[in-house]
Order: structure tokens, then C-alpha cells, then sequence
């Protein structure tokens, strides 16, 4: 391939000129767009990992390949327009490929049975089991503590369950279309994913062992139907990352409905709640599969919630919550609970109690303190324990997790004067200060409204509120605790919540401008910037994913900063962004390097107002009509914009075209790309430019000096640029060195970033709107006019200053002799 690549390249620089111009300038051209999207797509990347809408990995996949397929054709356009030289650089980006479709890659799958184990014989290590159920398991079999008797599908059941009714392609389809921050968006797609889930059919093998694992559960006797509890037990779930209350239990199961449960809490993992959570951590689909929980259902007449360290202050009380009958209201938001304070020695003391206090007698309350601090060693770290009380007195353990503790500020609270109060005496359930618009949560105002920074306020707080957590600065509703799921997940978004005030909606008017002191439990009117300013609890820019910060090392750092450096090969390359680099360097350079036509086969001599000789190769777009056989074409012909632009330079009436400015003995001392002379009767003495309607690489001869020029100039200002070099001349060394510093001066002050070194030059301008580009053309025109023989003019330093302003002040000649 690359052979013949070779031939075919040689062949059109040898016999056919025009052609091999023409197929640079397309793939240039290609290369350049390729160049645009791609930083464009890494924008975007640095975007979705620190500060902008996150999305799901499925669209991040889908994502990154379209971003490599524009990296991999930079690298294919690159070899059109230098083949053979970078033969290297596709083996570089295949292996940058392939590391980062590995990171993105969803973890391997396991489909095979066993799909069921009792809560006994569950070890810690098994993967395919979530904490939930694994820390029941844990404190069943090494602390006997009173756990309800269940077992467990695995993940393996749930990837069995999405391969046997072919669900992967179409779930992958829908989360790549997901918008979490849009709420028409994330309902939509959360309904049709639910949809599917509910309609697909739970496969005979893994039915088979679901019922098998409920009869052998220990039931009531004779002919009582024995009932269960199904509940969520996902991989990552109850781990630092909470997924408090975005999945569903299902209770009150019996035998005949035990499949369709199994179902509803599979189809509660694409909840819009569960998802906005789930994308906003970073993490994949497939990572948090979901294993399924099945317990005997306890009927409690008190429930709640122990947390074995205070989640809002620096005590180190543990707090116990608790309510009458199912402890989902609690949890969910609506309920205000009793909640006793113990502190935390062994056996724990009771120090006091708000509330009625009467769902717990004192030696229960001990006792599940003393569990509290049990499971809190065994576990290893702070724990969030749900349990519940039994008609018959009996205790049950039925959740625990880490508990998410707020950071605390260690400097004392600011003392605040003259601002007003417009609610007290809040119980503070996720610290923090914030401020906002007030925003009712009524029947007149719905979830899916609440504006950006809104404080709202609301009579409960369920754990669907997630899905608005992005936009809220403060939450305050009537009902609700410290215990509730969406407490839990306010203190992992770093957003204050308040609850408990009866008069929260009558005390906030909507609209008013407010702060909310998520530490006092006050709310005050306006902006309070005393509090604003010391609070050090603000919402922080998470990183929304550890994989794709992983990702991001093979894709955004630049290594190749300097193009003269040793390191710029495609050897150097270390990223995707490394090759992106090297290839607009490499393919600018390129052009620069195109060898003279040699025959003048297919090239048109300009006629135009100043004595030059120019050929010119139109490479698409270039005159205005069909050449026809003519040899020559008048400048009126000429259709390339930059061209026309820069002509009209040069052909200033102040810069003197007095001799035709060449010297064919020049050619022979002068070569910026090599290769082998052409005769003397060859045209490439002359300058000559291959034009397009945008484009313009034009290699002029002024006697000994070259200046090479490459410029896009089109409707696009980001693709746009200008490259020049410029090297040579007939006068000695030192003052060709100041006719370098004099285009050095004018250059940097048309904008031009500039490299020189003895007699060389380049210079580069890019990213300029088509007309603001043609002006600097103009200039750039007069310039070379004006620069033909300054190397025998220019004396000293002080004169090249004193050139440069004369130049920007009008004048164009500097030399007798034109």
C-alpha cells in the first residue's frame, strides 16, 4: 500500500504537477476540518469531566469514536500530502485507540448460573452481589445479629435477563440520547427504558431458581402465604456512592407476583431519579448492575433510621430516628421523626430526645444504639442503619451502609447583624449556605420547573427530588429529617436542606430573594454575604468519572509543544492531542515544501500589472471560467480571494517595480526544500501559485530570496490562516540578518506570531474572519514589494525601527532601484 502510495505520488510530482497540488489542497483542506472537530470533541471531553452537563458512558463511547475516526482521517490526509514520511504515526494512533476503547469498555459480563444464593452462604468477595446484601450477610453470619432470612439474584441474573430478551442494543440507544439537565428529555427516555424492562420476560432458568430460593425461606404454617420483601441490592449501591432511594422495593410479594417484582425493581435502575444520579457520578450502565434482594417481609409498628455519627456537626452524638409502622415515610421525606441522641461509648447513653419519644422504649433504644457500634466495627467505617420493631417485640437489621458525613468548617460561625429573619428554628439536615430565588413546589408549580439557583421550598422532600438537585441552591420543606433518603443524597451534592418549620411556605414568599443558613436553620432575607463568604460548603465541581478521567490521559495532554524540538516525530507522540498537533504542523509544513512543477505542465502564465513572472495552478475554484487551452490568463480571470488580496499589495501605487526583480544564478545557491535543479529554460524560476477560491500557496522568487506563502482564506474564520517564509537575498549576511528584523517588526504588528533565526523566517496568523485575513493580505503584499532589495539598504538597528514606522505611516519603497 504504501508503495504504490509512493509511486502514485512521484508519478503526479514528475508528469502530472497540477494534479498532485490539487489532491494536497483537498486533503489540507480535509485535514484541517478534521482538526477543528477534533479540538472541538476534546473541548467537550474536558467539559463532561469537570464542569458541564454529564452524559452517559454509552455516549461517551460513541463519543470518543467519532473523535478518533476524525484523528485517524488527520493521519490519512497527512500521508496524502507528505507520503511515506509518518509511515509510524498510525501504529501511534491505533494504540491510543485501543487504550482508551479498553478504559471505556464495560466491565466483563457474567451470565452463568448459579443465579440465586441465601444470605449464609454469601461470601464478601463476590462480585456479583451488591453491599446491600453483602453487608446483611456480613453481619448475619459473623455477628448473628437478627437479620430477616433471604436470598439474592445475582448481576448475573440481570445480564442473563438483558441478553435473553436482546435489550443491550436498544437500552445503549436511548442512554446515548439522554439529557440528565433536561427534564421532558430524561422522562421521556426513563419511560421508555422502564417500558422495556416491564415487557420483557424473565427467563425460565433464572424464574426457576427465584421461585426455588422463596420456598425454601422459612414461612408461616399451614395455609398462610408467605410474603416477601424485593429489593435493590446494585453494585456500587451503599458504598460511598449512596444511591440512597433512587431504586425501588417492592413489598408484600407473594409467590405468584414474585417474577413481576423482580421486574420492577430491574426497571427502577432507569428511573429518572436513578439515572440523573447514576450519569451525574460518571459511572456506566453495566457498572452498576443490579442484584436483587428477597427477604421475608417484617410488618413493623416502629421503623427508622440509626446514623452512629451526627451528620451535620461536630458531635459525635449518634442519631436515632424513629416512627410508627413502615419506616418509608421516614426515608422518603414526609414524616418528622422522634430522634434520640446517644453518645457514642459502649454501652451507648442516652442524652436526649426530641420529639414525642414514645416509638421507642429506653432498653430497645440502647439496644440498637449498641448494634449501631457493632456493625460500625465490623463494617469499618460510620454506618446509615435502617431497622424496624416487629408486632412481637423483635428487632430487625435491615440496611447498613456508610454513612455520607458532611465536611465540617472548623472556624466558628460569623455573627450576623442587621440582616432580617424570615425563618427560624429549622432542623438543619444537609449543612451548607446558599442563596436564591424562592421557588413554591405547589399545585400551581411543578418539580420540572424549578429554575436555575432556585431555593425551594416544598412540604416533603421523596427521593425523585434528585433529579432536580443540579438546579437547586437550598431546599426547605415542611416535613422531612436528616434520616431521609434525599437528605442523604443533599449532603453528597453539597446542597443545604432545612425541614421541619410548619410555616415555611407562609414565612418564604415566592420570588423573594433569600439565604439559607443550612447550619443555623435560619433563613434570612436578601443575599447575605457575610455568610456567603465564610461558608466554605458550596456545591464543589465534582469529577464526574473516574474511568473517563482515566480516559482523558490518552486524549487532551500535549507533549509536542515545540515543533523545532527534538521530540516532534510520531514517536513523541503520548496522546491523541500529540498526533492532532503533529499533523497540522507536519501538513502546513508540507505544503511549504511542495516541490517546483518541473515541466509547467498544466500551470497559466499571469498577465498582470507588475513586471513578475507567475504561473498559476488552479487547484479548484481558481479563475472564474474553463481555461480552455490558453496559456496565459489576465488577472481579472483569477477567482482565488487570497490571491486577488495579496495582488492587490503588491500592486500598490506606492511600491516601485522599476526591473524585474530576478537573478537566475540564484537558484543555484538558494534551495529551501532540496531536490534536483531543473534546467534553465524551466519556468520554475519564476514564482508560481497553486489557487483555489479560497486558498492560496504561492512560492515568489525576488532575485536571491524565496518568500513562500500559505493561506486559507475562507468563510470559516476558524479554519482560516496564513503561513510565511520568508529566507535569502543577494546582500551579505548581516544585512540580510536586518531585513529579517525589519518583516519581524512589520509582522508582529499585523498580529503575526513569528520564529526567526539568522536569515530565515516564518511567520503564522490564524483564525480570522475572511475580510479581517484579506486586509492583512493587502499588507502583506506591500510588504514583499517593499522588502525586494531592503538587504542592500538597511544599515543599523536604529534604521530597521525607523523602516518599520515609515512603512505603517504609507510608505512602500525603500530602495532607488526599485
Amino acid at each position: 500500500m504504501l508503495l504504490n502510495t509512493l509511486f502514485r505520488h512521484w508519478s503526479y510530482r514528475l508528469f502530472a504537477p497540477g494534479t498532485m497540488l490539487r489532491e494536497r489542497y483537498e486533503a489540507l483542506k480535509k485535514l484541517l476540518n478534521y482538526d477543528i472537530l477534533s479540538h472541538e470533541q476534546m473541548a467537550e471531553f474536558q467539559d463532561i469531566l469537570h464542569s458541564g452537563q454529564p452524559e452517559d458512558l454509552v455516549a461517551i463511547r460513541k463519543r470518543f469514536t467519532d473523535f478518533s475516526s476524525n484523528v485517524r482521517e488527520m493521519v490519512a490526509a497527512l500521508e496524502v500530502i507528505s507520503p511515506g514520511s509518518y509511515a509510524s504515526l498510525k501504529a501511534y494512533h491505533k494504540k491510543f485507540d485501543f487504550y482508551t476503547r479498553f478504559l471505556l469498555a464495560p466491565p466483563k459480563l457474567t451470565y452463568a448460573a448459579p443465579f440465586v444464593y441465601r444470605l449464609d452462604d454469601i461470601q464478601r468477595d463476590n462480585p456479583e452481589i451488591g453491599n446491600k446484601a453483602k453487608n446483611l450477610a456480613i453481619l448475619l453470619q459473623e455477628l448473628q445479629l437478627p437479620i430477616p432470612p433471604g436470598f439474592v439474584v445475582t448481576t448475573g441474573g440481570y445480564h442473563y435477563f438483558i441478553e435473553y430478551n436482546d435489550l443491550r442494543p436498544e437500552i445503549d440507544r436511548l442512554l446515548a440520547e439522554i439529557q440528565i439537565f433536561e427534564p421532558a428529555n430524561l422522562n421521556h427516555h426513563a419511560q421508555e427504558l422502564q417500558h422495556m424492562i416491564l415487557q420483557g420476560e424473565v427467563p425460565p432458568l433464572l424464574l426457576e431458581e427465584l421461585l426455588t430460593g422463596y420456598e425454601v425461606l422459612p414461612g408461616l404454617s399451614g395455609d398462610q402465604e408467605r410474603l416477601v420483601a424485593v429489593r435493590s441490592s446494585a453494585i456500587i449501591e451503599d458504598s460511598g456512592i449512596t444511591f440512597a432511594g433512587q431504586y425501588s422495593t417492592v413489598l408484600h410479594v407473594d409467590r405468584n407476583s414474585l417474577g413481576q417484582a423482580y421486574l420492577q425493581v430491574l426497571a427502577s435502575k432507569y428511573s429518572p431519579e436513578a439515572l440523573f444520579y447514576r450519569i451525574s457520578h460518571g459511572l456506566g450502565d453495566e457498572e452498576t448492575a443490579m442484584s436483587v434482594l428477597v427477604q421475608q417481609m417484617v410488618l413493623p409498628v416502629a421503623s427508622g433510621v440509626l446514623y452512629t455519627r451526627n451528620v451535620v456537626s461536630d458531635s459525635e452524638q449518634m442519631q436515632l430516628h424513629a416512627v410508627p409502622g413502615f419506616g418509608e415515610r421516614l426515608v422518603g421525606g414526609h414524616d418528622n421523626p422522634d430522634t434520640y441522641l446517644f453518645s457514642r461509648e459502649q454501652p451507648p447513653v442516652l442524652s436526649h430526645c426530641n420529639g414525642e419519644c414514645s416509638q421507642l422504649d429506653k432498653e430497645m433504644a440502647v439496644c440498637i444504639a449498641r448494634y449501631g457500634l457493632e456493625i460500625e466495627q465490623t463494617l469499618g467505617c460510620e454506618q446509615d442503619i435502617e431497622w424496624a420493631i416487629d408486632q412481637n417485640n423483635m428487632l430487625s437489621i435491615l440496611q447498613a451502609r456508610p454513612l455520607h458525613v458532611s465536611e465540617q468548617d472548623s472556624g466558628s460561625l460569623p455573627e450576623i447583624s442587621g440582616s432580617i429573619k424570615l425563618l427560624d428554628g429549622c432542623r438543619c439536615a444537609a449543612p451548607g449556605v446558599a442563596s436564591g430565588l424562592v421557588y413554591h413546589l405547589d399545585v400551581s408549580n411543578n418539580l420540572d420547573s424549578v429554575p436555575e439557583g432556585a431555593v425551594l421550598v416544598t412540604m416533603d422532600s421523596p427521593p425523585e427530588y434528585v433529579r432536580v438537585l443540579n438546579r437547586l441552591a437550598a431546599v426547605v420543606a415542611v416535613h422531612g429529617s436528616r434520616a431521609s433518603h434525599f437528605a442523604t443524597v443533599a449532603r453528597e451534592f453539597g446542597v443545604p436542606l432545612l425541614v421541619g418549620r410548619e410555616k415555611a411556605f407562609e414565612s418564604l414568599p415566592s420570588g423573594e430573594l433569600v439565604t439559607v443558613d443550612g447550619d443555623r436553620g435560619i433563613v434570612y432575607s436578601g443575599k447575605v454575604e457575610q455568610l456567603l463568604k465564610k461558608s466554605e460548603r458550596t456545591t464543589k465541581k465534582r469529577e464526574r468519572s473516574r474511568i473517563l478521567r482515566e480516559v482523558m490521559k490518552f486524549i487532551t495532554p500535549l507533549e509536542l509543544v515545540d515543533a523545532a524540538a527534538s521530540n516532534f516525530t510520531p514517536e513523541g507522540c503520548r496522546s491523541m492531542h500529540d498526533i492532532i498537533r503533529f499533523c497540522h504542523e507536519m501538513a502546513l509544513q508540507a505544503m511549504f515544501a511542495t516541490a517546483r512543477p518541473g515541466t509547467g505542465r498544466g500551470a497559466l502564465r499571469l498577465v498582470a500589472d507588475i513586471p513578475l513572472d507567475v504561473f498559476l495552478f488552479d487547484v479548484g475554484g481558481g479563475f472564474v471560467a474553463d481555461i480552455g487551452k490558453r496559456k496565459s490568463i489576465p488577472l481579472e480571470e483569477v477567482a482565488s480571494f487570497p490571491f486577488q488580496a495579496l495582488w492587490a499589495g503588491m500592486s500598490h501605487p506606492d511600491v516601485q517595480w522599476k526591473q524585474k526583480p530576478f537573478d537566475w544564478d540564484a537558484y543555484d545557491k538558494i534551495e529551501l526544500a532540496g531536490g534536483v535543479p531543473p534546467k534553465k529554460d524551466s519556468f520554475a524560476f519564476a514564482s508560481y501559485a497553486a489557487i483555489g477560491a479560497d486558498y492560496l500557496h504561492f512560492n515568489i522568487r525576488f532575485g536571491y530570496h524565496f518568500t513562500i506563502l500559505d493561506v486559507l482564506c475562507g468563510e470559516n474564520s476558524v479554519e482560516n490562516y496564513c503561513m510565511l517564509r520568508f529566507a535569502g537575498g543577494g546582500g551579505d549576511y548581516d544585512h540580510r540578518v536586518l531585513r529579517i528584523d525589519f518583516i519581524v517588526g512589520v509582522l508582529l504588528r499585523l498580529g503575526f506570531r513569528v520564529e526567526h533565526k539568522g536569515d530565515l523566517l516564518e511567520g503564522k496568523l490564524q483564525s480570522l474572519g475572511k475580510e479581517e485575513l484579506a486586509a492583512k493580505l493587502d499588507m502583506l503584499g506591500r510588504l514583499l514589494g517593499a522588502t525586494k532589495l531592503m538587504d542592500m539598504v538597511l544599515e543599523d538597528p536604529e534604521m530597521v525601527e525607523t523602516c518599520v514606522d515609515d512603512f505603517f505611516n504609507g510608505r512602500y519603497s525603500f530602495s532607488e532601484q526599485g
